[in-house]
């Protein structure tokens, strides 16, 4: 399953703003997690100690997120490795697709994707016979969200309970009764957009929920800690030779850009 400012789509007067983040949700203490961050190159900002939680949002969400050309997924995969830690990603793109990718340790636990590619054709759907001699085809595999949810309440170490009903806004239906496999299955329409639905997972897992207003780094978050809680890195540098590294950085995917874009 980018952000210095929102990442927006078109800008013809009365469109809404399609914003792009990622983050990771970091069940450790935000010493240890500052340690790992940096020794993987993160350019970001890493939030303040939120219960067992540490929350880091990435600079750049639809691209590389630290050293070496590591995107999210590689960042959850060897922090969470490194901590020995329950991680949580989570990445919006565009409001249009939403993907949640937790690990506890070295396990992979949960890869949700709200849109995910279809299928190119590249490869042939087996057919296998039923004990009928019928054909029965193999290779498209629903994606089970109760086991999705049941998994992140467990890694989250909390229930499927709404601790205040009369408090949902959310246009996403979410209800007392609804339960989170219900929100993650949920076909969202035209007026609704995947932060929302992002938004009521987070409440279902007891979450801290600012990183749907994340895109306002590094100015301060509604909702969220205060601007002088977080600690930016730059390449994985804190102060004023992290800003300089990835403000080179920035300069070097630009330069390589130039060329692409001249054809």
């Amino acid at each position: 399953m980018s952000i210095i400012p929102p990442v927006a789509g078109p800008s013809d007067a009365g469109e809404p703003v399609r914003q792009s983040y990622s983050g990771l949700y970091l069940a450790a203490p935000r010493e240890r997690v500052l340690e790992a961050l940096a020794g993987l190159g993160f350019t970001g900002w890493v939030g303040p100690q939120e219960d067992r939680w540490v929350v880091a949002v990435a600079a750049n969400p639809r691209g590389s997120v630290a050293s070496n050309r590591r995107t999210i997924d590689a960042v959850t995969e060897e922090s969470a490795a490194a901590l020995d830690a329950v991680v949580l990603a989570v990445e919006v793109d565009r409001e249009q697709r939403l993907r949640l990718l937790a690990r506890r340790g070295a396990e992979e636990l949960v890869r949700y994707d709200s849109d995910p590619p279809e299928e190119d054709g590249s490869q042939e759907t087996e057919i296998v016979l039923d004990e009928f001699g019928e054909p029965m085809m193999t290779g498209f595999e629903e994606p089970d969200h109760d086991d999705m949810a049941e998994t992140l309440l467990d890694l989250c170490e909390t229930t499927d309970e709404v601790d205040d009903p009369e408090a949902i806004t959310s246009p996403v239906t979410e209800s007392a009764d609804e339960t989170l496999a219900d929100i993650l299955a949920e076909e969202l329409g035209e007026s609704t957009s995947e932060s929302e639905r992002l938004k009521a997972v987070l409440r279902r897992l007891s979450l801290p929920r600012w990183v749907v207003a994340s895109a306002s780094l590094p100015k301060r978050v509604p909702g969220g800690p205060d601007k002088n809680e977080f600690t930016y890195l730059g390449r994985g540098k804190q102060g004023a030779s992290g800003r300089f590294a990835a403000a080179w950085t920035n300069r070097v995917r630009k330069k390589a850009k130039d060329p692409e874009q001249r054809r």
